[in-house]
């Protein structure tokens, strides 16, 4: 005891190298273990395996969730070790998931049969948000598979996924001597943005797209995926002005020119859809011009979006 008060730093460091080192041991110990317990079931013909998941766990990350709408995650099984050799008896097992309070993770399953004749099996784990997620975000769900019969084997697998808002984009198709063009616009944002409170849903909620499918008109009216303003001199182009995006046109942001005494609109504004996409065409005054956007030309048709955040 002496030692350890006149020796303080001293025995901090041999007591965290020694954590470490039991840490190690007990981890590896239970990596060989679980390597040879699958050698000797495998010595009896029992083949329970999977593509994505493992004896010792596997680990995967994923960035292209939204944040918004449910994110599937689909898990086989087998029992093959090849093409030659599979267990010729049925293997009855179960399956858990660990999420954490932030989603909530539903099973398609929690247990089956995987038939010796059929060889193949899978299960989907649908993991759910339970609050707004931002860009830069994770969660980490884990689902684990074990085997009753006839022999027992674990497997698992971590998910870290990542939330990666997609945006807006556009486009301007066009050539020479073609009498129009036209503008295409991508809206790749799945979810929408409550703007006022309605119902239970309060301002700056995000609502995905099965929760959008369910509002009535006055509701879809109070939330925003893709607000998108045009601009651009009708000198120079001439919109379509049958287009249901035009025809649909918001109130605010609107304006004219007068050209030889005639009105011609230079303004409009509308909403899009989330995950959508819209192609409006506007008609050149001169079909020798190439309006192709984007290239090294400034576009002649000025796109402004406000998007969901």
């Amino acid at each position: 005891m002496k030692f350890v008060r006149d020796h303080k730093l001293v025995s901090i460091i041999v007591l965290c190298v020694s954590s470490l080192f039991l840490f190690v041991t007990v981890a590896f110990g239970r990596y060989i273990k679980n390597i040879i317990n699958n050698y000797l079931l495998e010595a009896k013909a029992f083949y329970f395996n999977s593509t994505v998941l493992g004896i010792n766990g596997k680990n995967y990350s994923i960035v292209n969730w939204d944040g918004v709408n449910s994110y599937p995650l689909t898990i086989d099984v087998n029992n093959r070790k090849n093409a030659l050799r599979h267990t010729d008896a049925d293997i009855v097992y179960t399956i858990t998931k660990s999420c954490p309070a932030t989603v909530a993770c539903t099973l398609s399953k929690t247990g089956a049969t995987l038939r010796a004749n059929d060889e193949t099996d899978s299960y989907v784990l649908t993991v759910t948000p339970l609050q707004n997620f931002y860009e830069g975000d994770t969660v980490t769900v884990t689902t684990t598979v074990r085997s009753s019969s006839p022999y027992e084997k674990e497997m698992s697998a971590t998910y870290t996924i990542g939330v990666q808002k997609a945006n807006f984009s556009y486009n301007i198709e066009d050539s020479v001597n073609s009498k129009y063009l036209t503008l295409n616009l991508i809206n790749s944002i799945t979810f929408y943005e409550v703007l006022q409170d309605f119902g239970s849903y309060t301002a700056g909620d995000h609502i995905s797209l099965d929760e959008y499918a369910l509002l009535n008109s006055s509701e879809r009216a109070k939330v925003l995926s893709a607000e998108v303003t045009l601009q651009y001199d009708p000198h120079y182009v001439l919109l379509d002005m049958t287009n249901p995006l035009y025809l649909n046109r918001l109130s605010t942001n609107y304006q004219e020119t007068t050209i030889n005494n005639f009105q011609y609109v230079s303004r409009f504004s509308f909403r899009l859809n989330a995950a959508s996409s819209n192609s409006i065409i506007f008609y050149k005054d001169d079909p020798t011009e190439d309006y192709t956007y984007p290239s090294s030309n400034t576009p002649i048709i000025t796109v402004s979006v406000n998007t969901a955040n």
